[in-house]
């Protein structure tokens, strides 16, 4: 399974860079101007519409730059299906062939109507109901290939081929981030609020020092709450010993 890791400024594109991280995702909104930089840099590049961007500059763009990035998502809308369903007729008559039809509002609905070919990629988008949308995703086809939007989640539960997620720039915002302790997920508080945990940091940063070393940080960064220190503490202490734990490592690191 691949991780595409959310990347919205330069801060977060080199620690990216600097993690070994393969697999980016970037929005339109940020990349547009800039695409070009990142292409030696990763090993996919996967580019989606930002939050209220203009259609017909994405369109545009997913023409004028296609050699700079391997996967894009259509055009969509959250929660509305019929909208999305008419951006991507949109894009197939303009020749736009080769983006990833997303599902909203309603998965089932909303696959039945693409009619897609077994083993096509369909992006999985939002769903107003978290409920509904669980026992959804356990009903889709399984022989189309999926993307999960945001759902880092459900890594471990066998619905994606591939997800994404933005949850690690949390961490330096919040001071704040799910680590991986003796192979459970906990809440680590950083800065005055995780005074009380240090000892408990301590541990966790014992056990995964080598990830550490990789991201190029340090236990006293963190404490220190040091930017680039939190930026990077979700990838060394969460997902690369999960990643790793369920052997999809080498598929997205490559340190």
């Amino acid at each position: 399974m691949k991780i595409y890791f959310n990347a919205n400024n330069k801060a977060t594109l080199e620690a990216l860079e600097q993690c070994g991280v393969k697999n980016v995702m970037l929005s339109h909104r940020y990349s547009y101007a800039n695409i070009t930089k990142f292409r030696p840099k990763f090993e996919s590049i996967f580019v989606v519409p930002g939050t209220k961007d203009n259609s017909d500059k994405y369109h545009q763009f997913l023409k004028d730059k296609r050699e700079y990035y391997d996967l894009a998502t259509q055009y969509d809308v959250y929660y509305d299906m019929d909208k999305t369903l008419k951006y991507l007729k949109k894009e197939r008559e303009d020749g736009i062939d080769w983006t990833i039809p997303t599902l909203q509002g309603n998965y089932l609905h909303h696959i039945a109507q693409l009619r897609a070919e077994p083993n096509t990629m369909i992006g999985v988008g939002e769903m107003k109901d978290r409920e509904e949308m669980k026992e959804q995703l356990r009903r889709l086809p399984r022989n189309m290939k999926y993307h999960g939007l945001a759902k880092a989640k459900f890594i471990k539960d066998n619905v994606f081929d591939s997800v994404n997620t933005a949850m690690w720039i949390g961490a330096v915002l919040s001071k704040k981030s799910v680590v991986l302790n003796n192979n459970e997920s906990m809440t680590m508080l950083f800065g005055e609020r995780g005074r009380g945990m240090i000892p408990i940091l301590r541990h966790v940063c014992e056990q995964h020092k080598e990830h550490m070393e990789k991201c190029g940080i340090t236990i006293n960064g963190i404490l220190d709450c040091d930017y680039s220190s939190l930026l990077k503490t979700p990838i060394a202490l969460m997902f690369m010993p999960q990643l790793k734990a369920y052997g999809y490592y080498d598929e997205n690191f490559a340190k």
